[in-house]
Formats: C-alpha cells, sequence, structure tokens
C-alpha cells in the first residue's frame, strides 16, 4: 500500500511539471493558428488589391460595410458576400450577413463567450472597473465578432491634408454618388515599403465584444497612436460616441503599449481601444506585404508609430520589432 501510494505521488508530481509544459504547447499551437488567420487575411487583402488595383477602405461611410466585408469573397465566403447588399447599412443587412460565423476572423486563444457582439444596454463579461462595477457594451447592431483589425492612423497631427491624418495603410475612402467609394491607398503608395508598414492586427477583448467587424458605425479604421482624445474623437462616427478611451498624460489616447482584454477599466477614464491579444506578452499583426507576426507588448510607441505610417520615411526594420 505504500508503495502504491509513493508511485501515485510521483505520477501526480510529474502530471504538475508537465501540465505548464503542455499549457505552453497548447498556446504556441493556437498562438500560430492566429498568425496563419492573419496570413489569410493578408493574403484576402492582396487579392482584393489585384482585382480592384486598391486596398479595402476601413470603411465604406459611417454606418456602412468595413474592410472586413469586402474582403469576403477572398476568404471562400462568397456565399455570405452575396447575400449582402453594400449600398445598404450595415444595420439594414439580413441576419445571415450579420451573424455568420467567419473562423479566420477569430483568434482561437480569445475565449467567445458568444458569437455575435454585445448590445449597448447589455453588459460585457470580464470588463469591470476599479470599483467592482461592470461596464456596459457600446455596440447598437448585432454581428459577428471579429478579433482583427485594420490600422488606419497614427493621429500623431491633426493638421494638414487627409493623408497627413490618416497616414496608414487602410483608411476612409473617397465618397462617390449612390454610396459608391474610391480607396485613397493602394500598394504603390506604401512608401515605406510594404514590408515595413502594418496593415492589420489583433484588436482588443473590449473592441471584438463591443461591436461586429463589419460594423462601420461603431469599429472605424484603428488608430494605434498619440493623437489628442478631442481630434480623435472628432474622426470617428457621431464622434465617437460608444467608445471609451484610456487618458495617458497630457490628455492623449492610450495606445502607447498594446493592451491585454479591456481589465484596466476605469470608472472615468474608459477601456482600452482597438489593439490587444490574449497570446502572452505579444500580440499578432499583418505587414502590407502580406506576412504576419508577433510584437512584443512593451515594445515603444515611436517604434510602432513608425510601422503605422506608409510614407513618413522613418528608418525602420522588423528587427525593431
Amino acid at each position: 500500500m505504500v508503495e502504491l501510494l509513493v508511485v501515485i505521488a510521483i505520477i501526480g508530481i510529474l502530471v504538475a511539471l508537465l501540465l505548464p509544459a503542455i499549457q505552453a504547447a497548447r498556446e504556441a499551437a493556437r498562438r500560430s493558428s492566429c498568425l496563419n488567420n492573419m496570413r489569410q487575411i493578408g493574403i484576402a487583402i492582396h487579392m482584393h488589391h489585384d482585382v480592384s488595383n486598391e486596398l479595402p477602405p476601413s470603411r465604406m461611410w459611417d454606418g456602412g460595410f468595413t474592410w472586413a466585408g469586402v474582403i469576403l469573397p477572398y476568404l471562400e465566403q462568397a456565399n455570405v458576400r452575396d447575400l449582402a447588399d453594400f449600398t445598404k447599412d450595415f444595420a439594414d443587412q439580413n441576419i445571415a450577413v450579420k451573424e455568420t460565423p467567419i473562423p479566420p476572423y477569430l483568434c482561437p486563444s480569445r475565449s467567445h463567450d458568444r458569437p455575435v457582439n454585445y448590445l449597448r444596454s447589455e453588459v460585457i463579461p470580464d470588463v469591470q472597473t476599479s470599483s467592482g462595477g461592470t461596464v456596459m457594451g457600446g455596440g447598437t447592431t448585432l454581428g459577428i465578432r471579429g478579433d482583427y483589425a485594420c490600422i488606419s492612423s497614427t493621429f500623431r497631427s491633426g493638421q494638414g491634408n487627409f493623408d497627413h491624418v490618416f497616414d496608414g495603410a487602410i483608411v476612409l475612402p473617397e465618397l462617390k454618388s449612390g454610396r459608391r467609394y474610391k480607396s485613397r491607398t493602394r500598394l504603390s503608395r506604401i512608401v515605406d515599403g510594404t514590408s515595413n508598414t502594418f496593415m492589420v492586427g489583433e484588436n482588443s477583448y473590449w473592441m471584438s465584444a463591443r461591436a461586429s467587424i463589419y460594423d462601420g458605425n461603431d469599429n472605424p479604421g484603428a488608430i494605434l497612436g498619440r493623437g489628442a482624445i478631442a481630434r480623435v474623437k472628432a474622426q470617428l462616427p457621431n464622434g465617437g460616441r460608444g467608445i471609451d478611451f484610456n487618458k495617458r498624460e497630457g490628455g492623449s489616447v492610450a495606445q502607447d503599449r498594446f493592451q491585454h482584454r479591456g481589465d484596466d477599466c476605469e470608472s472615468g477614464a474608459g477601456c482600452p481601444v482597438w489593439f490587444g491579444g490574449d497570446h502572452t506578452g505579444v500580440i499578432n499583426v499583418t505587414l502590407c506585404d502580406g506576412s504576419s507576426t508577433a510584437v512584443s507588448k512593451d515594445i515603444d510607441l515611436a517604434v510602432l508609430e513608425n510601422f503605422v505610417t506608409r510614407a513618413g520615411e522613418e528608418v525602420t526594420s522588423t528587427d525593431d520589432l
């Protein structure tokens, strides 16, 4: 009996020692799967560019579809795209379009307690204020969730022309009559080099839960920079309604590092916006050349901003990531 107990104890110790390694291996597999999703997204955007000779818009218009809806045919989701009417707002699409899950838009490391976003009247789980209260969801139209966002701007400056303000790869388009649009960017306009410019990144748990990845009214092109909050809100649909902002010193947006989930919510300060990831220490990004890579969450903001701008003429290297 004693020998049996000793053997059981030894087995228990070995299992305890092996469990962290097994968990790490599982997370490595999930992170690899997330990178593969982002490569698919990058390839889909390139295929769209090959056909149209332009990059997709961050959103067609306030309330219209986002870049994620535009590239559906190139993710083998033409059946969903065929049901959509791109001359209508996202809110006016049929349920099959709004709520059909798209596997490449979901990071396997993130918990998805429901396939669609939360309405304004509902509570997003795992997001609480420091006093223990809950934070309400911001989205107004139900639609599929997505864990990735296009990267539109650093907002380092609100001065100058459109290209100076929206200095990322995927930005707002020029609107034409009949709710048609023309993209402002193409790969040839990525002056800094497609291997030195971000195109898509993992979004925060907050953004994934609060707004559908298709909804151009609540999920605009994402900002990764130090722009003043008032200037940022002025460029967002309805003045950025429903989006909460963390403040840093000087009143600028808390995008100084990628943030994990939405756990830093503070009453009066808001929640992390746009970027974050559920991988330990890193988030995944897709570059304009279609490749994907992991970026440290502790990276300096100035380096991130250099990789956002498409024509900033900064001297950067992926080694800095």
